[in-house]
């Protein structure tokens, strides 16, 4: 049996004051209603009107996003293998500790780029990266091969890298990447016939 109209929204209203921190009459301040009327609606002894539930539906949308933002911001933080999460630009929202090892690169941190760091080749696979669509929404996901100039020489990496949209509605790309062998690099290039292989979502039926 369905519960009444008026339970369920008692419990959502709670549910979002409490992920959110308030206290009844500061979300009551936030919906521009009185302390009364939250207290009414999670006592299910009334349902918020059309607009106040729109509103608060936006609301939780939004801080189920900001969850997910935080939690792939702490997936690439705690991940045991390189991984990255970029905003456009390539600029760094998180990298983990092994990513940064991997390319013995001091300095990468949140709010950096990757440009001018690897070489121009390095910078001219980014842009054409960039270029692909992976942060306008228009690809589910990209497969990139990478070479590097590190200070100990040349490093190969293939990355796979796919969106994420943020709170914010900005995209974020993580980015997993596997270290290569000059052969294994050579070999996947072949195979590819490219650095780069774009996948746009209609590709995944």
């Amino acid at each position: 049996m369905n519960r009444h109209p008026s339970t369920n929204w008692a419990m959502m209203v709670t549910s979002l004051r409490h992920d959110l921190g308030l206290s009844q009459r500061a979300l009551a301040e936030h919906l521009s209603v009185d302390q009364t009327t939250i207290s009414r609606w999670e006592r299910g002894k009334d349902l918020p009107g059309a607009s106040h539930r729109r509103h608060m539906r936006d609301m939780m949308r939004k801080t189920a996003t900001s969850r997910l933002d935080a939690l792939t911001r702490l997936r690439v933080q705690m991940s045991s293998w390189p991984a990255t999460l970029l905003r456009r630009g390539a600029i760094f929202v998180e990298i983990s500790r092994a990513a940064a090892a991997e390319v013995s690169a001091d300095g990468l941190l949140p709010g950096t780029s990757l440009y001018g760091r690897f070489g121009d080749e390095a910078d001219e696979q980014v842009h054409a990266w960039e270029l692909s669509g992976i942060f306008s929404g228009e690809l589910a996901m990209t497969v990139s091969l990478n070479r590097i100039h590190s200070p100990s020489g040349p490093v190969f990496f293939r990355g796979m890298d796919t969106p994420h949209i943020s709170a914010s509605g900005e995209i974020w790309c993580l980015c997993e990447l596997r270290r290569l062998s000059e052969a294994e690099y050579e070999t996947e290039l072949r195979q590819m016939g490219s650095p780069l292989l774009s996948i746009p979502y209609d590709a995944l039926g």
